[in-house]
């Protein structure tokens, strides 16, 4: 980040996840670094657990603190799946309940506009990255993100603007603070080698 009246400051965040294949937990480590006169900022790790499909949850941090997830409220992976099934479906709205555990508030009010389909060739042209993991179909999708306890007059924290493949991938993204947006762009993808059991 330039700044006009001070120094410049380089920020690396790492965020790592995991979430149960039926969306009932999740893991997660949060690490942020500020790059200026050595200045480091702080972890996070905590967890949630649901109590079955569209129950009651519960949030937890390493440091003792707890947190009540509403029922209806999903993780990060459950709610990409939500959008392309969704999107395949051809809604053009959605609005769920979203913790990935990036602040200790509750769960997101997280709004979506999604756009008409695009075509796996769609823009492939342009797109510095090949993979076949590319080649997919997408969606243009723009998504608002609200504090637990927004009103109806409240704006978001921040938006999202992607276009999302059917394989969950991000192809690019947007992330605009109202204030300043970050462009994001994919550098590097490549598969997993199937696991032999």
């Amino acid at each position: 980040m330039h700044y006009a009246e001070d120094a410049d400051i380089e920020m690396v965040s790492n965020f790592v996840t995991w979430e149960s294949k039926d969306g009932q937990r999740y893991r997660f480590f949060q690490r942020k670094l500020k790059k200026r006169r050595g200045r480091r900022g702080g972890a996070r790790r905590g967890g949630a657990r649901r109590r079955g499909q569209g129950r009651q949850g519960r949030f937890y941090q390493a440091q003792p603190s707890t947190l009540e997830l509403a029922p209806g409220v999903v993780f990060p992976t459950a709610h990409t799946i939500l959008l392309i099934e969704r999107a395949a479906a051809g809604e053009a709205f959605i609005a769920k309940k979203m913790f990935d555990g990036s602040s200790d508030d509750n769960a997101a009010d997280v709004t979506a506009v999604i756009g008409a389909p695009q075509t796996a060739e769609a823009g492939a042209a342009e797109e510095p990255v090949k993979s076949p993991l590319l080649a997919r179909p997408s969606w243009r999708m723009r998504l608002a993100f609200f504090p637990a306890d927004a009103t109806a007059d409240d704006k978001p924290d921040y938006e999202l603007g992607m276009r999302l493949l059917d394989n969950g991938v991000s192809r690019d993204m947007v992330l605009d603070y109202g204030d300043f947006a970050i462009k994001a762009k994919l550098d590097k993808i490549e598969a997993l080698p199937k696991p032999s059991c």
